[in-house]
């Protein structure tokens, strides 16, 4: 018993005496305990560290601002508390006179809804009006019962007065028109395009498609349903004015400004100078949009239906007008011309005392006596009753006028009494013989036959002309 006592008393004043093998035992069972927890806060941290690094990574992004809206999929979420947040952050940053102007314009919208693509759709007189006219059925009616300052003359050149009412911001910003047709669906694209003939600096125009009924003092794109090209930044909008983005480049006076609409997918471009700019919209396709133009100060702008070549290529090589230049209804015959006319010679001679007649059935001259003699007779008649301040009913003649003298034979031998003939003139009555005889050395003496002209080498047709007809 002592000596296994004493060796494990050795044992153990051994085993305290080693103070390495304590410590890497010690190591031994931190090891894998550090590794486990090193393991779980790299699980925990590195998500978010990787959702940092991809989140501040520049990249393609494929929200609406670097491509086309698609406002079939963003209208529905109107209501949606994104769009709503966005829609009261916008409102606290915005002054007093744009939010005036917003809510006028919001008001305006409820007092005349959206009217269903039925009551827009282009009719069949508007139909059978555009085959006639051509392109030339569309014009822009401006709004004159508003008592806005846009005047449209030529059916397409549009100018706006400076200071007109709705131009100032806290009335809506704009004086906007549209085209009294919509946009037809038929063809694959349509297109128009729009001169910034006289724009100052300080004026902002806006172009784009808008449905009707659209406030006229709103320009388009700040209001539901319609979208717009702003010309101060270049930049585009839909439906809203929280919904603005940078689209193109700004537009200054003397450039050419093309809207181009697909009926199909609902997209809609713009061009500049001939340029084409990346689509700006898609989905438009349940409403029918108007061609709408609009602007703050004074500006003048000529609009291109179709009427004239495009300044973008593309347009005119595939015939995206609106409708062909011309249509079917003819133009009015042109005046001044005398070529195929008939001048149909007179069948009496005039003379100082009277007129020579033809009596066929009886085959004899007559003379009409002169009338002019009881011309001023009643004249002066009339002249007695007129008192100096006019002509009354009570004082018109109620009796016939009198009646002109009748006519007249004349002598078979041809002398004819002058109207200085006191004496009432005597009729010589001719035999029918002697009367059918002159009849027809009348009518002879008007037969000839013309001579046509044959160096043409048209050969020369038989034809017999009457009393300056032509008859063959």
């Amino acid at each position: 018993m002592p000596s296994i006592y004493a060796s494990s008393g050795q044992d153990i004043v051994g085993a305290t005496s080693e103070p390495g093998t304590s410590v890497t035992e010690l190591l031994l069972l931190l090891l894998p305990l550090t590794m486990i927890a090193v393991a779980m806060v790299f699980i925990i941290i590195a998500p978010f560290v990787m959702y940092l690094v991809l989140r501040l990574r520049p990249g393609i992004s494929l929200g609406d601002q670097s491509g086309p809206v698609n406002v079939a999929l963003e209208e529905p979420l109107e209501h949606s508390p994104a769009v709503q947040s966005a829609y009261q952050c916008w409102l606290e940053q915005a002054d007093d006179a744009t939010r005036a102007g917003f809510e006028r314009a919001a008001r305006w919208c409820q007092q005349n809804p959206l009217r269903s693509q039925r009551d827009t759709d282009i009719t069949m007189p508007q139909f059978l009006g555009i085959q006639e006219k051509g392109v030339s059925a569309w014009s822009f009616d401006p709004p004159y019962e508003a008592d806005l300052g846009v005047l449209v003359s030529s059916r397409t050149e549009i100018q706006f007065l400076a200071d007109s009412i709705g131009m100032a911001p806290e009335e809506g910003g704009a004086c906007s028109v549209q085209s009294n047709l919509p946009l037809p669906k038929q063809n694959e694209v349509y297109y128009w395009e729009a001169k910034m003939f006289n724009k100052p600096a300080t004026t902002n125009v806006t172009l784009g498609l808008s449905t009707k009924p659209y406030p006229p003092f709103r320009a388009p794109g700040l209001c539901k349903h319609s979208v717009g090209y702003f010309s101060q930044d270049g930049s585009k909008c839909y439906n809203h004015p929280f919904h603005m983005h940078s689209y193109g480049p700004a537009y200054v006076h003397g450039d050419v400004i093309g809207v181009g609409y697909r009926p199909r997918t609902g997209s809609v471009f713009f061009t500049r100078n001939g340029i084409r700019l990346p689509e700006a919209y898609t989905g438009l396709y349940n409403y029918n949009l108007f061609p709408t133009v609009a602007a703050d100060g004074p500006a003048e702008i000529h609009v291109n239906l179709g009427q004239a070549g495009f300044v973008f290529i593309e347009a005119n090589v595939k015939r995206w007008g609106l409708a062909p230049m011309v249509g079917t209804l003819a133009p009015p015959p042109a005046y001044g011309q005398d070529k195929d006319s008939i001048l149909i010679e007179s069948a009496y001679a005039p003379s100082s005392s009277g007129q020579l007649r033809t009596d066929s059935g009886v085959g004899e001259l007559v003379r009409v006596p002169s009338y002019d003699a009881a011309v001023p007779e009643a004249a002066a008649s009339q002249n007695d009753r007129a008192g100096p301040q006019g002509i009354y009913l009570t004082t018109l003649r109620t009796t016939p006028a009198p009646q002109p003298p009748p006519y007249s034979a004349v002598p078979a031998n041809g002398s004819m009494p002058g109207p200085a003939d006191g004496a009432p003139s005597h009729t010589s009555t001719p035999s029918t013989f002697q009367g059918a005889i002159h009849t027809l050395h009348g009518w002879l003496s008007t037969w000839h036959r013309p001579r046509r002209d044959t160096s043409s080498g048209t050969p020369e047709v038989l034809s017999t002309e009457l009393a300056g007809v032509l008859v063959d």
